[in-house]
């Protein structure tokens, strides 16, 4: 029994974990792209020393001081040219502007809505800054650098998406490797419900993933060691029971009344019926891997089992083409007769069709077809587990115990063969076994 992990690191833990850092990588790789973008100007500007405030005021000092008292408008052009600065002066007999988009002090002021004897200050209208500069009776509006007007708008896109999809490939690969042990889980339990009960998980983790598989893994030797034990008491019951069949088919022979020697002897044949089905199915298990396969006509031994048949109860033919498959042949006889016998007890009489042909993949199959009671979609999954009968009365007209198709199964497992099942209810019922191309050349 496996010791399961005592340290545990919880994988929600490291989601949550994963998404801090996610969102902290994120913010610091914007913050460092605004602090780029705002980070542009001469020294002292929006980047440097004293922040946007401090540069607006040098600025509008100079730009006053250069275009004189009265505004010179000739210098006001040359400076907006070389500087790439917005500049409208106002004065009670005149507008001078090179750009329209300026707004007049007064909507400056209404935006300001503070000091408005004050003669310089700093408005923001949808993010764009405005100094307001008063030299006696003249208004002298600037609009300074503004980076963002400078940006290239696809380096701009390029950048975000480029920052967030190697952000999302980071989180990706992290949350494959946290969940990555799910795919070994899931083929692991897909392999219990096979029946391996073998093979182990190994996920070395100390999570509940790590748990998750310590556990499956102590689970499934729980099931396989209650399996054998079941197994195990099912043979030896078996095998003590033939005594005392024998016993009693030796004493009905003594009973004078025919119909009371009869039921027993019919009951008595039962009986022994299940004990060989059980046994069988144990042998097949045992010797699953020392099947002594050779190379042999698929047809060949399907006449040998029509041949313990009542006549006319099988129809029987092959199309064109080779037949020869790598087997055991007693196996397969057992497996053949097996399916065309469970046809026969549900066919309510009427004949059962076997065909031997290759499909498109050139592959040899084996078609066993009734035109019975069928089997309902519910059941179709069953029918190869071992005591499942489809007829839950136990009618004693279709004698057996659930066993025969079991048997089938773990005979074409051992061949690499497959087996599918197709039926409508009241119409009849087809098993198809496909004998895959084995690597051993026939």
């Amino acid at each position: 029994m496996q010791k399961k992990n005592n340290t545990r690191y919880s994988i929600f833990l490291k989601l949550f974990v994963l998404f801090l850092i996610f969102i902290v990588l994120a913010n610091i790789a914007l913050g460092l792209f605004v602090s780029w973008i705002f980070g542009k100007g001469p020294p002292g500007g929006p980047g440097g020393p004293g922040g946007p405030e401090k540069f607006h005021r040098a600025l509008s000092s100079y730009t006053v001081k250069f275009l004189g008292s009265p505004p010179d408008t000739a210098a006001a052009a040359l400076l907006s040219s070389e500087l790439d600065i917005k500049i409208r002066i106002e004065s009670p007999d005149f507008v001078w502007k090179n750009d329209e988009s300026i707004p007049d002090s007064k909507t400056l002021l209404n935006e300001r809505a503070i000091n408005p004897d004050k003669d310089f200050y700093s408005v923001r209208i949808k993010g764009r800054p405005f100094t307001v500069n008063r030299s006696g009776q003249y208004i002298i509006i600037i609009s300074p650098l503004n980076p963002r007007e400078d940006l290239n708008e696809s380096k701009v896109i390029i950048y975000v998406v480029t920052v967030i999809t190697i952000l999302a490939v980071l989180l990706y690969f992290s949350l494959r490797w946290i969940f990555g042990p799910i795919k070994k889980l899931t083929e692991g339990v897909e392999k219990i419900s096979e029946g391996d009960f073998e093979s182990t998980i190994n996920v070395d983790r100390r999570d509940e993933l790590g748990n998750l598989a310590d556990s499956i893994n102590e689970m499934k030797v729980n099931i396989s060691n209650m399996i054998k034990l079941k197994e195990s008491l099912l043979i030896d019951v078996s095998h003590e029971l033939r005594s005392p069949l024998t016993r009693i088919k030796l004493a009905n022979e003594f009973i004078e009344d025919p119909k009371i020697q009869n039921k027993i002897r019919e009951d008595v044949k039962e009986m022994e019926l299940m004990i060989s089905e059980l046994l069988d199915t144990y042998r097949t298990e045992k010797i699953n891997n020392r099947s002594a396969k050779e190379k042999t006509s698929l047809s060949e031994i399907v006449n040998k089992v029509i041949a313990k048949f009542p006549q006319g109860s099988v129809v029987f033919s092959r199309k064109p083409g080779d037949d020869n498959i790598l087997a055991d042949s007693r196996k397969i006889e057992t497996a053949v007769f097996n399916i065309t016998d469970n046809a026969l007890k549900y066919s309510d009489g009427k004949p059962v069709y076997v065909t031997v042909f290759r499909n498109m993949e050139n592959e040899v199959c084996l078609s066993v077809k009734d035109s019975g009671r069928g089997i309902d979609e519910s059941e179709l999954g069953k029918i190869f587990e071992p005591f499942y009968r489809i007829d839950k009365s136990r009618d004693k007209k279709i004698k057996g115990y659930g066993l025969g198709l079991s048997l089938v199964r773990k005979i074409l497992n051992d061949h690499d063969a497959v087996i599918d099942v197709k039926s409508r209810k009241n119409e009849g019922t087809e098993f198809t076994v496909i004998f895959r191309k084995q690597k051993e050349s026939l």
